[in-house]
């Protein structure tokens, strides 16, 4: 096949449309961890900020352990019913359970309750998006399977788009109502916004049409029953790459892209408003390093690309996080060192993994390996980073993310099949 590096503009019309619903639903997901040290307060009171934090990212991490239930469910649905009949429901579970996040009494009114029914929420949030994510990146690589690469970078760009309008509307926030209004009641206001923009991303999606690829699957009437067993029973080399590359970008986008704002208020000390509106602003100037990165896997040998981003993390992390302690360290810098890590990560490797598993079952492998992956390395990345710090300082995570970047390199070891190449060959 051809390497190409455009595509028609109907294409890209079609990505940004995907792109968009993307952007907001995770704006649902990660506005939680901007809100963490508010949370922290409302929900976790204690006398220690260290301690009451763990408590909150520990809920964070509850809802990342959901996700690969839901990317178990929703694959065998988008592998039987669709692609797009699936994801355009995640966005609807996802848009209330964020709303009524919004809306949960705090620990002060309802005492133990407060902490269950956010895990609760959180736990059903972490579901819906393990289908969502998931969903647009098999939707968009099937759709446009000769620029996949290319059309899932877009995708990324608009998710770190996304995690620049969460910080944007935290910085407007904090601006507006100041620390005492914001741990009081303006916390709310973000979530509450959210499920307003998941019911315009549901809008979106309702006009889409199923992706080439899934609807071929019906002349050869080859749809699996079970799809998780067919996988697990044919793919599971697949299935093991797939991991070991989510777990590096599950770690390095959650530590780099949602733990940092917590990080630099909470243990550097940074005012929570100037940390908001500097992350704001790098994530509008890095987004398109994931278009470029995507794009670059549609050009360049796929393997070496992996090589190349391990390097960099492994021996880039603990010099960066050892940066990040030191009193005279810019914030911008610091900032723009976390942007450029998650943006760079976040678009080289998921378009790697559409590749790896034939269309019958890609929405399960994709969905499963790569909700595993953010579960066990990113959800715990934040509640591990805060732990480090009490043994090893502030450079803890970067040890992190740069043990999982060298096992990651186990990948490498085993062929890599591009199946989603040999699909568009044959439909040829």
């Amino acid at each position: 096949m051809p390497r190409c590096i455009s595509a028609p503009a109907q294409q890209y019309k079609l990505a940004l449309a995907v792109s968009m619903g993307g952007m907001l639903e995770l704006y649902d997901f990660i506005i939680y961890g901007l809100m963490a040290s508010y949370i922290a307060d409302n929900f976790f009171p204690s006398s220690s900020s260290v301690t009451s934090l763990l408590g909150t990212f520990a809920t964070f991490t509850v809802g990342y352990l959901a996700r690969p239930l839901g990317g178990v469910f929703f694959g065998h649905f988008g592998d039987r019913l669709g692609r797009k009949k699936t994801f355009t429901q995640t966005i609807v579970v996802m848009a209330i359970s964020t709303a009524l996040m919004g809306c949960l009494p705090t620990h002060d009114s309802v005492g133990v309750l407060a902490p269950v029914l956010l895990v609760v929420l959180r736990i059903i949030q972490g579901f819906s998006l393990g289908g969502e994510l998931p969903g647009a990146i098999t939707y968009l690589s099937e759709s446009v399977p000769e620029r996949r690469g290319l059309m899932v970078g877009i995708l990324y760009m608009a998710l770190m788009v996304g995690i620049s309008l969460g910080t944007f509307v935290q910085g407007i926030l904090n601006a507006a109502l100041g620390s005492e209004l914001m741990r009081d009641w303006g916390w709310r206001i973000p979530f509450l916004i959210g499920g307003v923009l998941g019911v315009f991303s549901y809008l979106i999606r309702r006009h889409f049409s199923e992706s080439g690829l899934f609807m071929a699957l019906d002349q050869v009437r080859a749809r699996a029953n079970i799809p998780v067993v067919e996988l697990f029973r044919n793919y599971r080399q697949q299935v093991f790459c797939a991991l070991l590359l989510m777990s590096l970008c599950g770690s390095a986008v959650t530590v780099y892209g949602v733990y940092m704002p917590s990080y630099l208020s909470t243990v550097i000390g940074f005012p929570r408003g100037e940390v908001a509106w500097h992350t704001a602003v790098t994530y509008l100037l890095v987004a398109p390093l994931s278009l470029l990165a995507g794009l670059a896997t549609d050009v360049f040998n796929r393997k070496l690309l992996v090589s190349l981003l391990v390097l960099i993390l492994a021996a880039g992390s603990y010099p960066a996080f050892i940066y990040f302690s030191l009193p005279h360290a810019d914030i911008k810098d610091m900032v723009l060192i976390s942007g450029v890590f998650a943006a760079i990560t976040s678009g080289l490797l998921p378009p790697l993994i559409t590749g790896l598993f034939p269309t019958e079952v890609r929405y399960s492998g994709i969905a499963i390996t790569y909700n595993l992956g953010f579960a066990v390395c990113g959800g715990i990345a934040p509640f591990l980073s805060t732990w480090l710090i009490s043994f090893y300082g502030n450079a803890g995570p970067g040890l992190l993310i740069g043990l999982i970047a060298l096992i990651s390199l186990f990948s490498l070891l085993f062929k890599w099949p591009d199946y989603a190449t040999q699909a568009l060959c044959n439909k040829v």
